[in-house]
Protein backbone atom coordinates (compact mmCIF):
# COMPACT_ATOMS: atom_id res chain seq x y z
CA UNK A 1 0.00 0.00 0.00
CA UNK A 2 2.89 2.39 0.76
CA UNK A 3 4.31 1.90 -2.74
CA UNK A 4 0.97 3.02 -4.16
CA UNK A 5 0.87 5.97 -1.75
CA UNK A 6 4.40 6.97 -2.85
CA UNK A 7 3.48 6.79 -6.51
CA UNK A 8 0.03 8.41 -6.50
CA UNK A 9 -0.36 10.14 -3.09
CA UNK A 10 -3.39 7.91 -2.51
CA UNK A 11 -3.87 4.19 -2.01
CA UNK A 12 -6.60 1.63 -1.40
CA UNK A 13 -6.33 -1.91 -0.01
CA UNK A 14 -8.53 -4.70 1.33
CA UNK A 15 -5.69 -6.44 3.18
CA UNK A 16 -4.72 -3.92 5.90
CA UNK A 17 -7.55 -4.95 8.26
CA UNK A 18 -9.20 -8.39 8.32
CA UNK A 19 -12.86 -8.41 7.28
CA UNK A 20 -13.73 -10.02 10.61
CA UNK A 21 -12.28 -7.00 12.45
CA UNK A 22 -14.07 -4.54 10.15
CA UNK A 23 -17.29 -6.46 10.84
CA UNK A 24 -16.82 -6.04 14.61
CA UNK A 25 -16.36 -2.30 14.12
CA UNK A 26 -19.41 -2.22 11.85
CA UNK A 27 -21.61 -3.83 14.48
CA UNK A 28 -20.28 -1.44 17.13
CA UNK A 29 -20.85 1.56 14.87
CA UNK A 30 -24.44 0.52 14.15
CA UNK A 31 -25.17 -0.24 17.81
CA UNK A 32 -23.82 3.10 19.04
CA UNK A 33 -25.81 4.91 16.35
CA UNK A 34 -28.97 3.03 17.32
CA UNK A 35 -28.36 4.06 20.94
CA UNK A 36 -28.40 7.72 19.91
CA UNK A 37 -24.73 8.41 20.63
CA UNK A 38 -23.97 10.03 17.25
CA UNK A 39 -24.19 13.75 16.49
CA UNK A 40 -25.07 15.53 13.26
CA UNK A 41 -21.79 16.43 11.55
CA UNK A 42 -20.89 20.06 10.91
CA UNK A 43 -18.57 21.91 8.55
CA UNK A 44 -16.03 24.56 9.53
CA UNK A 45 -14.67 25.02 13.02
CA UNK A 46 -14.93 27.38 15.96
CA UNK A 47 -17.30 30.31 15.40
CA UNK A 48 -17.85 29.32 11.75
CA UNK A 49 -18.91 25.74 12.56
CA UNK A 50 -22.37 25.10 11.10
CA UNK A 51 -24.59 22.24 10.00
CA UNK A 52 -25.62 22.08 6.35
CA UNK A 53 -27.32 18.77 5.54
CA UNK A 54 -27.38 19.66 1.83
CA UNK A 55 -23.54 19.82 1.89
CA UNK A 56 -22.71 17.18 4.50
CA UNK A 57 -25.29 14.63 5.66
CA UNK A 58 -23.45 12.26 7.98
CA UNK A 59 -23.65 11.62 11.71
CA UNK A 60 -20.44 11.07 13.67
CA UNK A 61 -19.09 9.78 16.97
CA UNK A 62 -15.48 10.58 17.91
CA UNK A 63 -13.40 7.70 19.24
CA UNK A 64 -11.48 8.75 22.35
CA UNK A 65 -8.81 6.66 24.08
CA UNK A 66 -10.22 7.20 27.56
CA UNK A 67 -13.68 5.87 26.62
CA UNK A 68 -12.75 3.35 23.89
CA UNK A 69 -14.22 -0.14 23.94
CA UNK A 70 -11.87 -3.13 23.38
CA UNK A 71 -12.44 -3.21 19.60
CA UNK A 72 -12.02 0.56 19.39
CA UNK A 73 -8.77 0.30 21.38
CA UNK A 74 -7.53 -2.35 18.94
CA UNK A 75 -8.23 0.06 16.09
CA UNK A 76 -6.44 2.93 17.88
CA UNK A 77 -3.44 0.66 18.48
CA UNK A 78 -3.34 -0.16 14.76
CA UNK A 79 -3.45 3.57 13.95
CA UNK A 80 -0.50 4.21 16.30
CA UNK A 81 1.53 1.53 14.51
CA UNK A 82 0.51 2.89 11.09
CA UNK A 83 1.52 6.41 12.17
CA UNK A 84 5.02 5.13 13.00
CA UNK A 85 5.28 3.34 9.65
CA UNK A 86 4.16 6.47 7.77
CA UNK A 87 6.76 8.56 9.59
CA UNK A 88 9.51 6.08 8.77
CA UNK A 89 8.49 5.81 5.12
CA UNK A 90 7.68 9.45 4.35
CA UNK A 91 9.33 11.60 7.07
CA UNK A 92 6.02 13.36 7.73
CA UNK A 93 6.60 14.28 11.38
CA UNK A 94 3.17 12.93 12.32
CA UNK A 95 2.42 13.35 16.01
CA UNK A 96 -1.15 12.15 16.49
CA UNK A 97 -4.36 11.03 14.86
CA UNK A 98 -8.04 11.82 15.29
CA UNK A 99 -10.81 9.48 14.27
CA UNK A 100 -14.57 9.03 14.35
CA UNK A 101 -17.29 6.66 13.28
CA UNK A 102 -19.40 8.09 10.45
CA UNK A 103 -22.86 7.00 9.34
CA UNK A 104 -24.56 8.45 6.27
CA UNK A 105 -28.31 7.76 6.22
CA UNK A 106 -29.96 6.95 2.88
CA UNK A 107 -29.98 9.99 0.60
CA UNK A 108 -27.00 11.67 2.31
CA UNK A 109 -23.57 12.53 0.91
CA UNK A 110 -20.78 15.07 1.37
CA UNK A 111 -20.04 17.64 -1.33
CA UNK A 112 -16.55 18.10 -2.80
CA UNK A 113 -14.05 19.43 -0.27
CA UNK A 114 -10.43 19.24 0.94
CA UNK A 115 -9.73 17.87 4.42
CA UNK A 116 -7.87 20.80 5.98
CA UNK A 117 -9.67 23.71 7.63
CA UNK A 118 -8.94 27.07 6.06
CA UNK A 119 -5.61 28.40 7.34
CA UNK A 120 -4.52 25.02 8.73
CA UNK A 121 -2.34 22.32 7.21
CA UNK A 122 -2.13 20.04 10.24
CA UNK A 123 -4.00 17.12 8.66
CA UNK A 124 -1.46 15.29 6.50
CA UNK A 125 -2.98 11.88 5.66
CA UNK A 126 -6.68 11.05 5.56
CA UNK A 127 -7.68 7.46 6.33
CA UNK A 128 -10.99 5.65 5.90
CA UNK A 129 -11.94 2.09 6.81
CA UNK A 130 -15.28 1.08 5.29
CA UNK A 131 -17.68 -1.00 7.37
CA UNK A 132 -20.44 -1.92 4.92
CA UNK A 133 -21.42 -5.57 4.65
CA UNK A 134 -23.13 -6.82 1.48
CA UNK A 135 -22.67 -3.44 -0.24
CA UNK A 136 -23.90 -3.37 -3.84
CA UNK A 137 -22.91 -0.96 -6.63
CA UNK A 138 -26.47 0.39 -6.83
CA UNK A 139 -26.22 1.47 -3.16
CA UNK A 140 -23.96 4.37 -4.29
CA UNK A 141 -21.89 6.04 -1.56
CA UNK A 142 -18.58 5.90 -3.43
CA UNK A 143 -15.61 8.05 -2.48
CA UNK A 144 -14.77 10.21 -5.50
CA UNK A 145 -11.19 11.51 -5.65
CA UNK A 146 -10.33 14.41 -7.98
CA UNK A 147 -7.11 15.75 -9.48
CA UNK A 148 -5.43 18.29 -7.16
CA UNK A 149 -4.50 20.57 -10.08
CA UNK A 150 -7.86 20.11 -11.83
CA UNK A 151 -10.64 19.60 -9.26
CA UNK A 152 -13.18 18.81 -11.99
CA UNK A 153 -11.21 15.80 -13.26
CA UNK A 154 -12.17 12.55 -11.55
CA UNK A 155 -9.29 10.21 -10.69
CA UNK A 156 -11.19 7.30 -9.20
CA UNK A 157 -14.32 6.17 -7.41
CA UNK A 158 -13.90 3.73 -4.52
CA UNK A 159 -16.81 1.59 -3.38
CA UNK A 160 -17.27 1.59 0.42
CA UNK A 161 -17.17 -2.19 0.82
CA UNK A 162 -16.40 -3.94 4.11
CA UNK A 163 -12.68 -3.89 4.94
CA UNK A 164 -11.59 -1.48 2.20
CA UNK A 165 -8.98 0.88 3.66
CA UNK A 166 -8.07 4.16 1.93
CA UNK A 167 -5.20 6.61 2.52
CA UNK A 168 -4.67 9.91 0.73
CA UNK A 169 -2.87 13.23 1.19
CA UNK A 170 -5.29 15.46 3.10
CA UNK A 171 -3.92 18.68 1.62
CA UNK A 172 -4.01 17.59 -2.01
CA UNK A 173 -7.18 15.81 -3.03
CA UNK A 174 -10.60 17.34 -3.46
CA UNK A 175 -13.03 14.50 -2.79
CA UNK A 176 -16.66 13.84 -2.12
CA UNK A 177 -18.95 11.16 -0.79
CA UNK A 178 -21.56 10.31 -3.41
CA UNK A 179 -25.14 9.96 -2.20
CA UNK A 180 -25.80 6.55 -0.73
CA UNK A 181 -29.10 4.71 -0.86
CA UNK A 182 -28.39 2.48 2.13
CA UNK A 183 -26.93 3.42 5.53
CA UNK A 184 -23.18 3.86 4.87
CA UNK A 185 -20.73 3.19 7.72
CA UNK A 186 -17.03 3.95 8.11
CA UNK A 187 -14.28 4.90 10.51
CA UNK A 188 -12.66 8.06 9.21
CA UNK A 189 -9.81 10.22 10.45
CA UNK A 190 -6.55 12.04 9.95
CA UNK A 191 -2.90 11.67 10.82
CA UNK A 192 -1.70 15.09 11.97
CA UNK A 193 1.63 16.82 12.50
CA UNK A 194 0.49 18.99 15.42
CA UNK A 195 0.85 17.81 19.00
CA UNK A 196 -2.51 18.87 20.49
Amino acid sequence: MFDELTEKNWASSKTVFPESFARQLAHECQRLHDEGQFNKAAIGRGATKTQHAEIRGDFTLWIEENTASPVQRDFLTALSILLQHLNRAFYLGLKRYETHFALYPPGAGYDKHVDNHRGSGARKITFILYLNERWQKEHGGELSLYQPENPDQLITRIEPTLGTFVLFRSDLFPHQVEKSFQPRLSVTGWFRDDAS
